[in-house]
């Protein structure tokens, strides 16, 4: 009895290769979850490295939270305490004030530190300020970068910390103190530095740090090793495999976006306790999770095309039918790889997530498409060999031809002189025998013929 053809095989059109046993089934099928888990560690490792670790990215996040109005809130709050902090301004209005009105320097201060915040959330508003701020905090993260990276001769902190320096921003906001003298000169040095990891934490950071960059940088290989295992050993089902892969990248994707929600509720919910504050947070934890929300879409993203194309190599009668159309394009690697390309530069200019602007990714995207569409074109070359390929320059060339034969033909046809009707051909000859056998004068047969071969009136 012959073998039932698996839908592998049906698929392909080649003969029934021979299916895989128990233990590589199950083994293949390992491979394929192993695979999705690292491709989860490895999103969750290059989120952290990005934002940690590059100083770029931090910047561009970091200007992102400042144009936030909750976040200018809140940072004008820091300045404004740290300015009031160091500075006795009740006791700066008394010595101004006339001896008179000196009782009211307490009332006056209290104004004054509601138009402090006013002033602090204007200031904020400024592209001028808002540089500065991306200034300070990138230069904050860039010392700790290579502090993280084991570059201790750069630190210039105090005590061995590292700190954001603020303190630009609050002598910009104390120069508008204009009843106050010498605000500035009267700020402690220390006035609005963050201590951003003390020296007691460095070696564990640093550690940290090493591991999440190994992490990040080839984990995402092992994920590919292992699906690539795993559709080795699954000989005769490797379509499902291939099937399992792309589901498990749309669950890592929507895992990945559940991750991040469930951190946000956290953080607001169980670490942040004022009310005022949590509005703040809120948009902070977004913006600085855009990155791995955009991962989990992107995994999802890769994973649904995936599907589609596996859909599209399967056995259903559907999918043959749409294999059988389009196997005339994909005979011409011109036509096959051009469309390709052109729909993935469409996909790049839309980027969908920020992934679709990174080199990396674009790469990998880019090879995993070339090869989608190299295996189709391998398999509708055996399902459908006498496909013919469509030259559509040449049939656009034989259209245009016929056309220019057709119009060339009207043109010719309007210009040639009509002929005479057949009934006026007659009449003539009658005539010429009446004017022969002397029935007609000359006169009568030239008059006789001109009105014939007279025009009509034109109407």
């Amino acid at each position: 009895m012959a073998e039932t053809p698996t839908p592998e095989t049906r698929a392909s059109g080649g003969e029934a290769p021979t299916p895989a046993g128990r233990a590589r089934r199950v083994l293949a099928r390992a491979l394929v979850v192993a695979g999705i888990v690292l491709a989860l560690v490895s999103a969750l490792a290059n989120f952290v490295r990005a934002e940690a670790l590059d100083t770029d990215q931090f910047k561009e996040t970091s200007r992102l939270l400042i144009t936030t109005e909750e976040i200018q809130t809140q940072v004008a709050a820091t300045l404004v305490d740290a300015l009031y902090t160091n500075i006795d301004v009740a006791a700066e209005l008394e010595d101004e004030l006339p001896d008179n009105l000196q009782s009211l320097a307490g009332p006056i201060a209290g104004i004054s530190r509601e138009l402090a915040d006013r002033a602090a959330k204007e200031l904020l508003k400024r592209p001028a300020v808002q540089t500065v701020w991306v200034e300070v905090t990138g230069a904050a993260h860039e010392q700790l970068v290579k502090v993280l990276e084991g570059e201790t001769r750069v630190l210039l902190t105090r005590g061995g910390d590292v700190t954001l320096d603020l303190r630009p921003l609050v002598t910009r906001l104390a120069d508008r103190f204009s009843f106050v003298s010498n605000v500035t000169d009267q700020l402690p040095e220390d006035t609005g530095r963050v201590v951003i990891l003390e020296s007691g934490q460095l070696e564990a950071a640093q550690d940290v740090t090493q591991f999440l960059k190994v992490i990040a940088n080839w984990i995402w290989l092992l994920a590919l090793a292992a699906w690539a295992a795993a559709i080795w050993l699954a000989r005769g089902r490797r379509r499902l495999e291939l099937r399992a892969i792309a589901i498990g990248l749309v669950i890592a994707g929507f895992l990945l976006l559940v991750l991040r929600s469930l951190g946000g509720r956290y953080i607001v919910d169980s670490l942040v306790t004022s009310e005022s504050v949590k509005p703040a947070v809120e948009e902070a934890w977004d913006i600085i999770t855009r990155l791995l929300t955009g991962s989990g879409w992107s995994l999802v993203i890769v994973g649904i095309v995936a599907l589609a194309g596996v859909w599209l190599a399967g056995p259903a009668r559907r999918a043959t039918g749409l294999r059988g159309v389009i196997a005339p394009w994909l005979r011409r690697p011109e036509l096959a790889f051009g469309a390709a390309g052109i729909l993935y530069l469409l996909l790049l200019l839309w980027k969908p997530t920020p992934q679709f602007g990174r080199g990396l990714w674009i790469l990998v995207f880019a090879v995993l498409a070339a090869f989608g569409v190299q295996l189709l074109r391998r398999q509708t070359a055996r399902e459908f060999p006498d496909a013919v390929a469509v030259d559509w320059v040449g049939a656009a060339r034989e259209r245009y031809d016929s056309w220019q034969a057709d119009r060339q033909a009207r043109a010719a046809a309007s210009a040639a002189p009509a002929a005479p009707a057949a009934g006026t051909a007659s009449e003539l000859e009658r005539l010429a025998t009446l004017h022969a056998s002397g029935e007609l004068t000359d006169e009568e047969y030239t008059a006789a013929k001109a009105a014939l071969l007279m025009p009509p009136p034109q109407g």
